[in-house]
């Protein structure tokens, strides 16, 4: 690509969307990155939630979707665009957005885009999937608590990872992901909210595992109602409740991936390698 202050670049950072102000805070910390990543192109976010959209609307709080954000960067003059899509794994909503991007490049003339590209999700690949179990080694190694330096012990603690999950075949990345977390750490396990290994399957893994206490940590990029609730809440179905109530000692950490600039790096090079720039990576 040429330099793309010539060109005016673009990208849009495509992500679910969240309410919460703690997680749209992580989100525009992404952007800051993305913008220091490539100097003089211009960013926007995205939310393909529409429901999410329409609830931070009504505070005041206007977030486009992935088409107006295409549409901002055109009037902003960017010929050449890159989607980077924020999700996990290549499931439906990638589909939905590749489709997108698929369809804008058959427009030409005044609205069309010079060069539109599709930046792939956190876990595209195998080496994606090795990238991220590295990354977060570190964050194994820690058992929550006031002084947070406990170096942790294995066999008496184990990391329970909860991710999204679908029904999209997308999902099978997922326990890709789990394998190779399990190849790579002692009794680390991955389970998801919506996808084929969920929290009871989760939950017989620890027991077999003989830890007898649990670290629990979302696998999401920011640390939305799915932590807060489903992962960390206080109700009956929340995965801390129902790892204390099988008698499991649980410290809990509802730090997004997003807030670790070593799983963003993966994103910055997925979307380096959609504009053709990947010296770097």
């Amino acid at each position: 690509m040429s330099s793309q202050e010539e060109s005016k670049f673009g990208i849009v950072l495509v992500a679910y969307g969240s309410l919460s102000a703690k997680a749209r805070g992580t989100y525009d910390e992404i952007k800051v990155i993305f913008e220091a990543e490539f100097p003089g192109a211009k960013v926007e976010i995205a939310f393909t939630g529409d429901v999410i959209r329409k609830r931070l609307a009504v505070k005041g709080i206007l977030i486009p979707n992935p088409l107006t954000a295409l549409a901002n960067l055109q009037d902003r003059g960017c010929k050449e665009v890159v989607v980077q899509f924020f999700h996990i794994a290549p499931a439906g909503e990638f589909h939905d957005l590749a489709g997108l991007v698929r369809g804008l490049n058959g427009v030409g003339g005044t609205f069309g885009f010079k060069r539109l590209d599709l930046g792939m999700p956190l876990l595209a690949s195998k080496n994606d999937c090795e990238r991220v179990s590295l990354a977060l080694t570190s964050q194994f190694g820690i058992v929550g608590g006031a002084s947070g330096d406990e170096s942790r012990d294995p066999k008496k603690v184990a990391v329970v990872l909860m991710g999204h999950g679908t029904n999209h075949p997308g999902d099978s990345t997922y326990a890709l992901m789990a394998r190779i977390l399990e190849r790579d750490h002692q009794n680390v396990f991955l389970g998801t909210l919506d996808g084929f290994w969920g929290v009871k399957d989760v939950l017989e893994e620890v027991k077999s595992s003989g830890a007898k206490r649990i670290k629990l940590m979302p696998f999401l990029l920011v640390a939305g109602a799915h932590a807060l609730k489903d992962m960390a809440g206080e109700k009956e179905e929340s995965w801390a409740r129902l790892f204390e109530e099988a008698g499991f000692k649980t410290d809990v950490n509802v730090e997004g991936l997003g807030e670790d600039p070593k799983i963003i790096k993966v994103f910055v090079d997925h979307a380096k390698t959609a504009s053709g720039d990947s010296g770097s990576v």
